[in-house]
């Protein structure tokens, strides 16, 4: 047994004893007193404060974000839960690096035109090791979208030599144009970012460039340029995987302007990615990449409270709520506004967890499990703060049995349906059918999966772990509206306000659709908590939506 699992188990007896008077696990009935304090009312109250411009948009690090935890903390305290830090504190530190880069990129043909990108617009870049400046000449080879899976007999190398090379490719996977060989519409990890660079390394290469489209990211370049062109951070611990000196994005017009120079066409080349039979194209253009990083350490906080199980036997395992409560903070101003207080993503999701949080608080008998309410930091744009906590859990990720994740709350009104993202991927997903058919929702499929939701929030990092986890998302099938209104809605979020200074609180919106969700959510957490056996496998952990 080591330390951690020590002290959890000690923690855990002393909590039984205090709460021996409850009974093992609440019923159905007794959930109503739980179920009666999500209100439209106390999630404004906690969503106007944490989307409020005194929080400056709740940049990791920043007096915004601590003020965040602080309150997020507080909430806990007085809805009664437990701390786990140090047996006594909330707040769980989370090392980071922050690095600030100054990229530059070229390209030159062979017949001496030359194309400088400039960093924003055209392009964003950081470095794998930025403690150490990063200069780059080498060959441009285009490798379609940069993937190798034997399972789905597809290889975009073709064994060809691509060490000491910098790479150009594809977002996503070529799913839609092959769907016999991975699946469909539905983004695999295949298609993630995290992927290509790590094969793009495994490969030898020293850069991977992803070339950025509307249609294969589903959000504008603006979104890019938003989150990427400012102080990245890292988390403070050795490298766990590869990864090439230079990674990047494009722009779709600055890589249209470089496949030109190299005398392809932009259209046909993209085509011919989609063929098992395509082979890596050596493009003619020689690249050069620099980049010099500033460096520094700065520490920012999960916020964790447990509300201690009721059963005995079951008590030491523990349910997982999360959130991310951080978001970019301030930046370049749009208009007259330059705080990015991102009330749909994320504070909407922590206003709900918190809210969560008192929901089981008032539960009159304890679930049969623990449940542990984590509100995490650094989410964007890589899943750091989800990604330390797994690395160091306060409880032992072997008594985890699952995870509920909330990103993003509805804030336009009822709908009829809900959506459980990763959720297929284990016996959840009946779990969410069941918590949506006792709120009248019907369950649907994502209606964006090639946007790969899956791995793009907290949950991805427990599934990452092997943990089943889900993402409970609204439904768009919006009650009073014309079909397809929801779609659009959401649409015109991600092009005009996601990212963006206008994702901000709005006095009066319509919450009846956040109290559908959180109740639904509230129902999946008691369901898992009080079942006898865990939550099962349907298909590999990780495998998508």
């Amino acid at each position: 047994m080591n330390r951690s699992e020590g002290v959890w188990r000690i923690l855990l007896c002393l909590w039984l004893t205090l709460a021996a008077t409850a009974t093992s696990g609440c019923s159905v009935d007794d959930g109503r007193r739980g179920l009666g304090a999500i209100t439209a009312e106390a999630f404004d109250a906690h969503l106007r404060f944490l989307a409020s411009d005194m929080l400056e948009g709740r940049a990791p690090g920043s007096r915004g974000a601590e003020l965040a935890a602080l309150y997020v903390a507080t909430e806990f305290e007085l809805a009664g839960l437990q701390p786990l830090v140090g047996d006594s504190s909330f707040l769980q530190p989370v090392p980071l690096t922050a690095v600030i880069s100054e990229p530059s990129l070229a390209f030159r043909a062979r017949g001496g035109a030359s194309f400088e990108a400039a960093y924003g617009p055209d392009f964003v870049a950081w470095s794998a090791r930025p403690l150490e400046p990063t200069e780059i000449e080498t060959d441009l080879v285009f490798v379609g979208y940069g993937i190798s899976a034997p399972e789905s007999s597809w290889d975009d190398y073709k064994e060809v030599d691509v060490s000491g090379k910098v790479l150009l490719m594809l977002l996503n996977d070529p799913g839609p144009g092959a769907p016999d060989r991975f699946r469909g519409d539905t983004l695999t990890y295949y298609g993630t970012p995290d992927y290509k660079y790590e094969e793009a390394a495994r490969r030898g290469a020293v850069g991977a460039i992803l070339i950025h489209t509307r249609d294969m990211a589903g959000y504008g370049w603006h979104h890019v340029e938003s989150v990427r062109k400012r102080e990245q951070l890292q988390l403070e611990r050795p490298e766990r995987v590869p990864r090439p000196e230079f990674q990047g994005m494009m722009s779709r017009s600055a890589s249209q302007m470089i496949v030109s120079m190299a005398g392809l066409d932009f259209a046909t080349m993209l085509e011919s990615a989609d063929s098992e039979n395509f082979r890596p194209i050596p493009t003619g253009l020689t690249v050069s990449a620099r980049i010099r990083s500033e460096v520094r350490p700065l520490v920012d906080a999960n916020v964790a409270g447990l509300l201690p199980g009721g059963d005995p036997e079951l008590a030491g395992e523990v349910v997982v709520f999360t959130s991310h409560f951080d978001n970019l903070g301030i930046g370049p101003p749009v208009g007259s506004d330059s705080i990015y207080n991102g009330a749909y993503d994320n504070a909407s999701g922590t206003a709900m967890l918190v809210l969560l949080a008192e929901a089981f608080a008032r539960l009159p008998r304890r679930p049969a499990r623990s449940i542990l309410f984590l509100a995490v930091t650094a989410e964007q744009p890589d899943l750091l703060g989800s990604s330390y906590y797994v690395e160091n859990p306060l409880v032992p990720l072997r008594l985890t049995v699952a995870n509920i994740n909330l990103d993003g709350v509805n804030l336009w009104g009822p709908t009829q349906d809900i959506v459980a993202i990763a959720g297929s991927a284990s016996s959840l997903h009946e779990v969410v059918v069941d918590a949506g058919a006792a709120e009248d929702l019907r369950l649907e499929r994502d209606q964006a999966p090639e946007q790969g939701h899956a791995y793009g929030s907290s949950q991805f990092s427990f599934l990452r772990a092997g943990v089943p986890a889900v993402y409970i998302g609204h439904g768009l099938d919006f009650i009073g509206q014309m079909p397809g209104w929801g779609a659009r809605m959401m649409s015109e979020y991600r092009e005009d306000h996601y990212c963006r200074p206008s994702d901000e609180y709005r006095p009066g919106a319509d919450l009846r659709g956040a109290v559908q969700q959180g109740r639904v959510a509230f129902r999946v957490g008691l369901a898992v908590a009080n079942a006898r056996e865990r939550p099962s496998w349907m298909q590999e952990p990780g495998g998508g939506s």
